[in-house]
């Protein structure tokens, strides 16, 4: 599990050398924010999912453009599991807290409708709680990947749908999760035109 922790960083590192060698150009927007909430589905491993099988993600960011095809996220996310009815019997929850730094590269950037890639790696923070018994775990790597469609409403806002996978190291094994989120961004510092 070290060593997908320690690919994700250096190829984390790579993406982001490749992004700055290419942000030469000044973009309209060069900062935005953005806040999203959606979907999350624990795919593996099976003893996490059989248990925790849904829940919901909350984030908030703020994004650099270095271009217009190229930007970093900078991402504070929370999300929630709950565990499956027919499984246990009580109130339990897995949680967590998590900050991810991610490039971001948008294909077709003279569009109202751009779709884009992403990935990067984040670090995470969970606890799990039966009723009033809380566990807690020590601070751990991960990563998130995914694709998404951004589509501008104007210069300054726009609406955006994404998914993917994110993943955390946990003392077992690696907990991976499917995404679907809905959220929107706001452009803000806008620089000379390309």
């Amino acid at each position: 599990m070290k060593t997908i922790v320690s690919k994700s960083l250096l190829l984390l590192t790579v993406l982001l050398v490749i992004f700055y060698s290419k942000s030469n150009a000044q973009f309209e927007q060069k900062f935005t924010l953005q806040a999203a909430g959606g979907y999350v589905q624990a795919i593996q491993p099976d003893f996490f999912s059989d248990v925790f099988n849904n829940g919901f993600s909350i984030d908030g960011g703020a994004q650099y453009n270095f271009s217009r095809s190229t930007s970093i996220v900078v991402l504070a996310k929370y999300s929630t599991f709950f565990a499956d009815e027919g499984f246990i019997v009580g109130d339990v929850e897995f949680n967590l807290i998590g900050i991810s730094l991610c490039p971001k590269y948008k294909l077709f950037t003279d569009k109202r409708l751009n779709p884009y890639i992403y990935g990067g790696a984040s670090l995470n923070y969970y606890t799990f709680s039966f009723g009033d018994f809380k566990f807690e775990w020590s601070t751990e790597f991960g990563f998130t990947a995914g694709i998404g469609f951004d589509y501008r409403l104007n210069d300054n806002l726009g609406l955006f749908l994404q998914g993917g996978l994110s993943g955390v190291d946990s003392s077992n094994d690696m907990i991976i999760a499917l995404y679907s989120q809905v959220g929107v961004t706001i452009s803000l510092f806008k620089s000379k035109s390309l």
